[in-house]
């Protein structure tokens, strides 16, 4: 069991399913930072389809829940999540161009909570909402 444990450090193989450029299946989702903030612009295809047009709740969920994650690895350092709460307010649906943006909102010593949302690019109506709380690698 002891070799089954966390690791006390991270290692980014590029094959994460939301943001690994090695992974063919994946998202690819590709995160830039500023104003103490994490962002990301995407349009997903028909392969992350829930019901016809719509993309699956679950995915909208790792894109929320990846943000958050770049936000508190990038402005805090590493952590993983150990809570995610999502509120769905629109649909999202395939090929729609949208942004997800995280931030951090607050951290102790060994813990941090962020916030995220999704809105289409172009009328920036609010997809979906996302807090994580995270623990940190210290």
């Amino acid at each position: 069991m002891a070799d089954k444990e966390l690791k006390k450090e991270l290692v980014d193989d590029r094959y994460c399913f939301a943001c690994g450029s090695l992974n063919p299946i994946g998202l690819q989702m590709e995160v830039s930072f500023r104003d103490n903030k994490a962002f990301s612009r995407l349009a997903l295809k028909r392969e992350f389809q829930g019901w016809s047009e719509m993309v699956h709740g679950g995915v909208v969920a790792t894109i929320l829940d990846e943000i958050m994650a770049h936000a508190v690895m990038h402005y805090v350092g590493q952590a993983v999540t150990t809570l995610l709460q999502i509120t769905y307010r629109a649909p999202l649906h395939v090929g729609e161009e949208f942004e997800v943006m995280g931030h951090v909102v607050e951290q102790k010593s060994r813990a941090a909570v962020a916030k995220a949302e999704i809105r289409t690019l172009h009328s920036k109506k609010l997809i979906a909402r996302g807090e994580s709380k995270f623990i940190l690698f210290r």
